[in-house]
C-alpha cells in the first residue's frame, strides 16, 4: 500500500459571514503570523485598514490581505509552511498559526497559490478556502488556482489529497422549505463521492456544480434555498467531481524546487520582534534575505545541472520535453532557441540548442513563444 500524508479537501456550502470570518481561534497570540521571505514585482499589503507596498521581512498577521497584481511573494509561517502567492492573486489570511493557535486558513478570491506544508499534528489545520471549496492540508505540496467565476483547480505534486463534499450544519435551520429527509439524502449524495488525488493528478469539477454551489451560498444567506435546488447535486454524474491524470511538468517541478524555506528560528524571531530595536530587526531581515537567496541559488543551480544531464541539443527534443519552444532574444543581439525552464527573481534558467544558461533579467530583451510545428511561410 502506498503511504501518503492524506489531505482532506472539503467542498461545502456555508454562509458568507462564515467565509469572511477573519479568525477561527480565540485570544491574541503574538506568535501567530508569517514572514515575507521573497518578493518579485509589486505586492500590496492591506493591514489594519491601511494599504501599503509589501517589503521583505514584513510580518503578516491574521486578518491581513495580499494583492499580488503583477508581483509574486513567498511567505513562511511561524510553524514552517511555505506559501507562494503568484501574480494577480487576492488572498485574505483569515487565521495564522502560533504557539496557542493551531490553524492557518487562507481565503482566496482569485489567483494561484503553491503550498508546501509541514507535517501537522492531529490538532493542527492548514486550509485554503475559496467561495466554493476548502482544501485542508496535511504534509503535502500542491497548487490551488482560481480564476474569478471559474472552477477551482487543485493539483498535487507530493503526498495525496482526499476530496469530498460537505455542507454547513445550519442548512435546515435557515431554510424551512427543506425537509430532514431531503437534507439527509443530499448529505449522503455528497459524502458518497470521495476522490483521492495522488501526485500527477488534478481535481476535475463539473462547472455546473461550481455554479450550483455559488447559488446555494447565495440562497442560504437569504434563507431561500429550495429542495429542487438541492436536487441539482444528485443529478450530476458522479456528484460532479472527479480526477484527471495531470503529470507534473518540468516547469512545475522546477518551480516547486525554488519554493525554499529558511531557518525557522529566524522566522519566529522576526514574528516576535514587536518591541525589538530597529537595528536588530534589520539584522534579522538581512539574515532571512541572505539565507533565502543562497538556497534559491542552490535550487536554480541544481535545476540547471539536471537540464544539462538530459543532453538535449535540438529543438524537437526540447519542445517535446518542456511542451514549449521559445526564442530568447538577448540584450547583446544573440538569439537562443529553446525553453525557459525556471525563473525566480532576476535569474532565468534557459535550456537552448546551444546549452543550458543562467541569464540575468537585464541580459534578456524579450522572450517569444513559438511552436516549431506551425509553419507560417511556405518553403520555396
Amino acid at each position: 500500500m502506498k503511504k501518503y500524508f492524506i489531505t482532506s479537501l472539503l467542498l461545502f456550502a456555508i454562509t458568507q459571514c462564515n467565509f469572511l470570518s477573519f479568525s477561527k481561534s480565540d485570544g491574541k497570540d503574538e506568535t501567530a503570523g508569517a514572514v515575507v521571505t521573497f518578493l518579485q514585482g509589486q505586492v500590496i499589503l492591506l493591514s489594519n485598514g491601511k494599504e501599503r507596498i509589501a517589503s521583505l521581512g514584513d510580518v503578516i498577521r491574521p486578518g491581513d490581505r495580499i494583492l499580488s497584481k503583477l508581483g509574486k511573494v513567498d511567505l513562511q509561517t511561524y510553524r514552517g509552511e511555505v506559501i507562494r502567492i503568484k501574480e494577480n492573486s487576492d488572498v485574505l489570511f483569515r487565521d495564522l498559526s502560533g504557539d496557542s493557535r493551531p490553524n492557518t486558513d487562507l481565503y482566496i478570491w482569485t489567483g494561484n497559490l503553491i503550498v508546501k506544508s509541514v507535517k501537522l499534528k492531529s490538532n493542527q489545520v492548514l486550509s485554503i478556502t475559496s467561495p466554493t471549496m476548502v482544501a485542508g492540508v496535511r504534509g503535502t505540496i500542491f497548487s490551488f488556482e482560481l480564476e474569478k467565476g471559474s472552477v477551482p483547480k487543485v493539483k498535487v505534486y507530493e503526498g495525496a489529497v482526499s476530496v469530498a463534499f460537505k455542507t454547513g450544519p445550519k442548512l435546515i435551520e435557515q431554510n424551512d422549505g427543506i425537509s430532514k429527509e431531503n437534507y439527509e439524502r443530499f448529505v449522503k449524495t455528497l459524502e458518497e463521492n470521495d476522490v483521492v488525488l495522488e501526485p500527477g493528478e488534478s481535481l476535475e469539477v463539473n462547472p455546473n456544480l461550481n455554479e450550483l454551489v455559488y447559488l446555494i451560498n447565495a440562497k442560504m444567506a437569504a434563507s431561500s434555498l429550495t429542495t429542487d435546488e438541492l436536487d441539482g447535486f444528485s443529478k450530476l454524474p458522479n456528484g460532479g467531481i472527479g480526477k484527471v491524470v495531470s503529470p507534473v511538468s518540468p516547469r512545475e517541478k522546477a518551480e516547486v524546487e525554488t519554493l525554499v524555506s529558511v531557518n525557522s528560528d529566524l522566522i519566529q524571531k522576526q514574528i516576535e520582534s514587536k518591541d525589538v530595536p530597529a537595528e536588530a530587526i534589520q539584522e534579522t531581515i538581512g539574515k532571512i534575505e541572505t539565507e533565502h537567496e543562497n538556497k534559491r541559488k542552490d535550487a536554480l543551480n541544481q535545476i540547471a545541472i539536471d537540464a544539462e544531464k538530459m543532453g538535449f541539443d535540438d529543438e524537437e527534443d526540447i519542445q517535446k520535453h518542456y511542451s514549449v519552444l521559445e526564442t530568447i532574444h538577448k540584450s547583446n543581439g544573440e538569439i537562443l532557441s529553446g525553453a525557459v525552464v525556471a525563473q525566480l527573481g532576476d535569474i532565468f534558467i534557459v535550456h537552448s540548442t546551444k546549452g543550458v544558461f543562467q541569464l540575468k533579467e537585464d541580459e534578456i530583451e524579450y522572450v517569444e513563444y513559438r511552436n516549431f510545428k506551425i509553419q507560417t511561410r511556405s518553403k520555396k
